[in-house]
């Protein structure tokens, strides 16, 4: 059928009737001209009618045709007609036979009624191309139902939305009561912000206020109406972090077997029960991921570095590696820790619990009476600790003579010793800063120092960086692809701080290059090792669990479970995860650190140290609080310099600390 230009169709458009004019003709597709000056591109099958030349005046006839269609509408009694296509209904039916029934011909203007009445109804009839369905007495019923249902909805949308607007804004006396019909809206509240859980309410709460982060607002409700359980931590909420798990998850782990109920899983595994094994952790750690045992023969001098193998339990795509990938390390916050996996698993059936028979990965490393190493094995292991000390206990222990365990603490400190000067000696550098250990119980904060340079921590550190370095050792000689951490050389010398000073610390850590994952063995030049990899707290951190995986799967002649393309790209997902986690602890810990120096501090006179000056800005380190501030001052400042501050303005939530210095008398 040919088009001239100038012609006025009336076509469909998406789902509408349009009329226009045909403005040029191109190949197969139609240009046409609507009342506005648009240009739209169709095809001839789009076309319904035709109404000959639009003469000079398209627009007039465009407006005037318009008008006719709208008068012959309105003479269409459409449930009439629907009715009496009752004996086809659930059939579709072609526009102009639809249109026949109706009038006595199917003229093009009856046809551009038609479809437009058609179309706009959206319950008797369903549009197919140029076709009609006809819907039975059941199908609209059931559609009505259905509308009537979004109606409903939308309604109620708007209604919560008012209510929601009003809880929030004004004065109101808490708790503010809660009508029946809203109680779903303050229960998804409640599960989004305690759960995670998802629904149409996150909308309704960023609608509110849109300034506002969504979580912020259900925090705000959820305290407005006095539904905020006791003991929930209202920073891990706003961060969307979650203190708890799922049932599903809860319950897997509730039903995970003991080892000695493992009967396949202890025979493949190296006895290491007669070991005289202990661990060292602080008072309060459930997550027990590493003990040492230690015994001479001869001049062989035996240490066994034992890694807890949560990968026992936890396999890769199960329901517990799910939820440990959303949070793929634990996190030790001044309120509460939240724990990568549930506790049935982590600190109970992983953990390397005094007395209890556990699955570990197990380095039994030969030294000579002069600290080399001599010789090393790796294997699947079976242990049980036969004491477990805090750093404090082992601390005091190391002071003592006379019994095994002190004669064992004082040989494995020795063997440290050697260790850390070998890789200080190959360009290793200590750089530890003084550690806080804050807690907050009932609303009170307490703050005391934590001593990370004891004997007994010093000991520790030393045989997870050797085991760690082992692991990677261990991967490249029998190609298991795993992943390196890498560091470059510093861009200047670096020197080990034997005693802490800011300043000083400061100028070193800009030096040092930051840790990088590697497919490939690089030298780690902080630690001073040629390769190193991590797998040291495999219940504490989702990646070394991952590592651990891959070296299991090895030892016990199973499939490698990640290739190397794999591997990175989920340790490279965990490790952005991972910082973003460390980086709220960090948050975390400065919020209740000035919070406590808001509340104690306040008019105290307090000694800090110059640590950077940036133009006007002077930047200073409180000595006992390692934690930094602005100083408000005109006077000219070293960094190193000695000064004493008394706080001028604290705020916990913006992590503002500002001083000011107390004149020399």
């Amino acid at each position: 059928m040919q088009f001239p230009e100038n012609t006025i169709l009336d076509y469909f458009a998406n789902n509408e009737m349009s009329l226009g004019t045909v403005v040029k003709v191109s190949g197969e597709r139609l240009h046409v001209q609507g009342a506005t000056p648009q240009i739209s591109k169709i095809s001839a099958k789009q076309v319904l009618a035709t109404y000959g030349d639009a003469g000079k005046n398209p627009l007039n006839q465009l407006a005037a045709l318009q008008l006719q269609i709208l008068e012959t509408m309105s003479e269409i009694d459409l449930p009439l007609l629907w009715e009496e296509l009752q004996p086809q209904a659930n059939q579709t039916i072609p526009l102009p036979e639809i249109t026949k029934i109706y009038f006595p011909q199917a003229a093009p203007l009856q046809l551009s009624a038609m479809a437009r009445k058609l179309i706009e109804d959206k319950l008797h009839f369903q549009r197919q191309g140029q076709e009609f369905l006809v819907r039975s007495l059941e199908g609209v019923t059931e559609l009505e139902s259905l509308l009537k249902q979004r109606s409903e909805r939308a309604a109620l949308k708007e209604r919560q939305k008012a209510w929601l607007q009003d809880v929030l804004t004004g004065s109101k006396t808490i708790p503010v009561p809660v009508p029946e019909e809203m109680e779903q809206l303050v229960q998804h509240s409640q599960d989004y912000l305690l759960n995670g859980f998802n629904s149409d309410t996150i909308n309704l709460l960023s609608a509110v206020n849109a300034k506002r982060p969504a979580r912020e607002t259900a925090l705000k409700l959820l305290r407005m109406t006095d539904r905020l359980p006791e003991d929930a931590d209202e920073f891990l909420l706003v961060n969307g972090i979650h203190a708890g798990f799922s049932k599903e998850v809860i319950k897997c782990a509730a039903e995970l077997p003991e080892l000695a109920e493992m009967p396949g899983e202890i025979q493949k595994r190296c006895d290491l029960t007669s070991e005289v094994t202990f661990s060292i952790d602080d008072e309060w750690t459930r997550e027990i991921d590493d003990a040492l045992s230690f015994r001479r023969e001869g001049d062989r001098l035996l240490v066994g570095i034992h890694l807890a193998a949560p990968n026992c339990f936890v396999h890769k795509g199960d329901i517990l590696d799910d939820a440990a990938v959303e949070r793929p390390l634990s996190l030790y916050l001044p309120t509460t820790t939240v724990t990568m996996f549930p506790p049935d698993l982590s600190c109970r059936l992983a953990s390397l619990e005094e007395g209890q028979l556990r699955p570990t990965m197990s380095f039994q490393v030969e030294f000579t009476p002069d600290g080399d190493i001599s010789d090393w094995s790796f294997a699947s292991a079976k242990i049980r600790v036969h004491r477990r000390l805090t750093y404090l206990e082992a601390d005091r222990i190391l002071g003592d003579s006379g019994d095994t365990l002190s004669s064992t603490l004082q040989e494995l400190y020795r063997l440290a010793v050697i260790l850390q000067t070998t890789r200080e000696e190959a360009g290793g550098v200590n750089l530890n800063r003084p550690e806080l250990k804050i807690m907050v119980h009932q609303g009170k904060i307490s703050v005391t120092e934590e001593n990370q340079e004891t004997p007994s921590h010093y000991l520790v550190r030393e045989f997870m960086i050797l085991a760690n370095h082992l692991a990677a050792k261990y991967a490249l000689r029998h190609q298991i692809p795993v992943i390196y951490r890498a560091q470059d050389p510093p861009s200047e010398p670096v020197t080990t701080i034997t005693c802490y000073d800011p300043l000083e610390f400061d100028q070193m850590v800009r030096k040092m290059k930051k840790t990088r994952l590697s497919t490939y063995p690089q030298p780690h030049a902080g630690l001073g090792l040629d390769l190193y990899t991590q797998v040291s707290s495999p219940i504490r951190r989702y990646a070394d669990l991952v590592i651990q995986r891959q070296l299991a799967a090895h030892l016990e002649n199973q499939k490698i479970p990640y290739t190397q393309e794999e591997l990175f790209a989920v340790l490279d997902n965990v490790e952005k995860t991972g910082m973003q986690n460390r980086s709220l602890e960090r948050e975390a810990r400065r919020f209740w650190l000035l919070e406590y120096l808001r509340r104690e501090c306040m008019n105290c006179t307090l000694d800090a140290t110059i640590v950077r000056l940036d133009g006007s800005l002077v930047l200073a380190e409180l000595n006992r609080f390692y934690e930094r501030g602005v100083v408000m001052t005109r006077e000219r400042l070293q960094p190193g310099e000695k000064i004493k501050v008394r706080i001028l303005e604290i705020n916990p939530g913006s992590g503002r600390l500002a001083m000011e210095i107390i004149p020399r008398q």
